[in-house]
């Protein structure tokens, strides 16, 4: 069987071949009873399921308003029927008197005989009943590695608590077929919740939602809200198939803003690495107080880079503000008084500080090598700009965002997105006011609180608005299995290991491509770029990294070990080891990445070792051909003509190589080493 580089064949080898089907949704498939609504109340006795009573339904031609409730909550949810799926928009309101936490479960009741589930680009699972599935990370507060000063004997400080429920989707849809009729469900990007997708066989498609109600939410008083679309797609490519639709569903999270695509340099002055332009560099991390020398003179960074064609980048880490210390152990009290913390600090953490379950600061202790001291305290921070008085964003913005723009600054970047403080609960009572998202809960805790990466989207949101509203751009680093900041950045990635596969294994960069769509995806190498593999000859470290990245159309790049000190880019020898490996490499990385990745490849192999890419369409087509196992292979790649548009025969050329493609009666035939990864380009 040949492997259609969506589906593992093995997955399948049960199944019938899958038929083709019209996207568009029919209105006769909404019937009154096209959605059932539960509730878990957390905290309370009962831990059952409660199914809120359906009571009044209002039908237009183009639309569906259904109303549920009981006692103690109502949920009104409206379905917009547009023309290639629906929307769908509910909201939660609790009916008692003070809080609730509760996991909210919408069930979109779908029947028939034969189910699928597609697991991630590769894979599909044939259903069972009385089985739930569901792909998901665990989600808690961040436990700090070197201990924090709000912790004591009697509390944890909230670190490790689960977040909601503790789990949480990370692709933003889920997609099933029952029998050969795809049927997806995504969320908005565009909402941060704590949310989960699943199925059931002979139950339907499933989304929950870990809210908290408050009266002290202005916004929504006692309510919480959620954003659903669903849509049919063509099953034969599974999950990639339904992420087409999705993207054209919520196009504007995924709207392609970048036109130059290159390599990422963090802080290092660019004229002074000798022939820079040896290295495609695109994005240029700096601060606006950083300088560069250009004919003889010292100029700010911003200012030189701008003849260049390499795009200036603002850093700033809004989230928590750090303040180095000269001993690890310090009372908490002392900690917090007006002696350690500047007034500068002071006055806006006095409003902004984030409340950990006990009413405490949270203090994290951090080794820092980027302070003197080598140690410091992380204080959580509520970034949202609309806390009253100085608040930390006005703080960030005044001394970081907008000297840079009034220096021309291409664009901001967001350090450390998914770092220590993006899952901390924020219980600050008095913040609840000017959230503009639902609050969430911990099942250990069982009371509202901030889920702290909504404060984090609201600036990310805001600066973001402001930059493209002026044609610039927003750049984000420390991307893990989040979903949700993709749709305020025009481009992103992660600072990686060598020795940890886990942040650049299959699953974790399959999810990167999927949630960027055509966005530039650009990281940092940092521990182990000082192994033998980068630093003796022939350097074999290059050609495994860049490979493994080039599959994607992804774009590598070095920093530091300790992600501060002995960066790369100030080593000439690291430079010089690299260079050849940058000038072979990025130019086909521009080149396919410019085309834009397409989730559907319309290319198979006859060998599940053999995983592809496609990049562009007709006239300017690409293809990625990544041999994952480990012994050589030679493989023929099969071309669907008509779906790729191509009206007449073809010929292929390796780019890498500089080789051209045996091919006959429109197959590719292909030998790929172990580990390695070739591009395609068909003309």
């Amino acid at each position: 069987m040949l492997s259609n580089n969506a589906l593992n064949a093995k997955s399948l080898k049960h199944l019938d071949d899958v038929k083709k089907l019209s996207l568009k949704k029919s209105h006769e498939d909404f019937t009154e009873e096209s959605i059932r609504v539960e509730y878990l109340e957390v905290g309370k006795d009962n831990s059952k399921y409660i199914r809120l009573t359906q009571q009044k339904v209002f039908m237009t031609e183009q639309s569906k308003i259904t109303n549920f409730s009981n006692e103690s909550y109502r949920v009104v949810i409206s379905e917009i029927f547009r023309d290639d799926y629906t929307e769908v928009n509910g909201e939660l309101e609790y009916l008692g008197e003070g809080s609730s936490c509760v996991t909210l479960r919408i069930i979109f009741p779908l029947s028939g005989e034969k189910w699928i589930w597609y697991r991630g680009f590769q894979d599909a699972e044939v259903m069972n009943k009385d089985s739930v599935y569901l792909d998901v990370k665990d989600i808690s507060t961040i436990l700090p590695p070197d201990g924090a000063f709000n912790i004591n004997k009697s509390s944890n400080g909230g670190y490790g608590d689960p977040v909601g429920q503790g789990l949480m989707s990370f692709y933003p849809l889920a997609a099933i077929s029952i029998n050969n009729k795809g049927e997806g469900l995504g969320v908005d990007m565009a909402l941060p919740l704590i949310y989960r997708l699943s199925a059931e066989k002979n139950k339907g498609l499933i989304a929950e939602f870990d809210f908290a109600t408050s009266p002290l939410t202005d916004k929504f008083t006692n309510r919480a809200f959620f954003k659903l679309s669903r849509f049919n797609f063509k099953p034969d490519w599974g999950l990639r198939a339904a992420l087409k639709t999705y993207y054209a569903i919520y196009s504007e999270s995924f709207k392609k803003r970048v036109v130059n695509e290159g390599v990422w340099l963090p802080f290092t002055p660019l004229r002074s690495i000798k022939n820079w332009e040896d290295f495609g560099f695109s994005y240029h991390e700096l601060s606006w107080s950083s300088f560069d020398e250009k004919d003889g003179e010292k100029i700010p960074s911003i200012t030189s880079d701008k003849d260049t064609g390499v795009l200036s980048f603002q850093y700033t880490e809004p989230w928590d503000v750090q303040l180095p210390i000269l001993t690890k152990e310090i009372d908490y009290d002392t900690l917090v008084s007006n002696t350690l913390i500047p007034k500068e600090h002071k006055n806006y953490l006095d409003n902004s500080a984030t409340f950990d379950k006990n009413g405490l600061l949270q203090t994290r202790r951090l080794e820092t090598p980027w302070f003197n001291s080598g140690w410091a305290v992380s204080i959580t921070t509520n970034c949202d700009p609309d806390l009253e008085g100085v608040n930390r964003y006005q703080y960030v913005k005044q001394t970081e965002i907008t000297p840079a723009i009034k220096m021309n600054v291409d664009g901001v970047y967001f350090d450390s997105m998914e770092w220590n403080w993006h899952h901390d609960l924020n219980y600050r009572k008095e913040h609840f006011k000017y959230t503009d998202y639902p609050l969430s809960f911990s099942k250990n805790v069982k009371r509202p609180a901030i889920w702290n990466f909504t404060s984090e989207f609201e600036l990310m949101k805001k600066i973001a608005e402001e930059m493209h509203s002026q044609g610039k751009l927003v750049m984000g680093n420390g991307h893990g299995w989040n979903p949700f900041a993709a749709s305020n950045l025009d481009l992103f990635g992660a600072e990686l290991s060598w020795y940890s596969t886990g942040d650049h294994g299959t699953e974790a960069l399959d999810f990167k491509r999927a949630i960027s769509f055509q966005k530039p995806i650009v990281f940092l190498l940092n521990e182990g770029l000082n192994d033998k593999a980068f630093t003796d000859f022939p350097f074999k470290g290059y050609e495994i990294y860049f490979e493994k990245l080039l599959a994607y159309g992804f774009f590598p790049s070095f920093f530091s070990t300790d992600a501060s000190s002995d960066p790369y880019w100030m080593d000439d020898k690291k430079v010089e080891n690299g260079r050849p490996f940058f000038k072979k490499y990025i130019p086909i990385i521009k080149q396919i990445s410019g085309a834009g990745w397409e989730p559907v490849t319309h290319a198979v192999s006859n060998l599940e070792s053999i995983r592809i890419e496609r990049f562009g369409t007709a006239n300017n087509l690409y293809f990625t051909i990544r041999n994952n196992g480990n012994i050589d292979e030679k493989c023929s790649i099969i071309l669907n003509q008509s779906e790729l548009e191509i009206v007449d025969g073809f010929s292929a050329l390796e780019l890498i190589n500089n080789q051209e493609i045996t091919v006959k009666n429109n197959v590719l035939f292909i030998d790929i080493p172990a580990n390695r990864t070739q591009v395609i380009k068909i003309d």
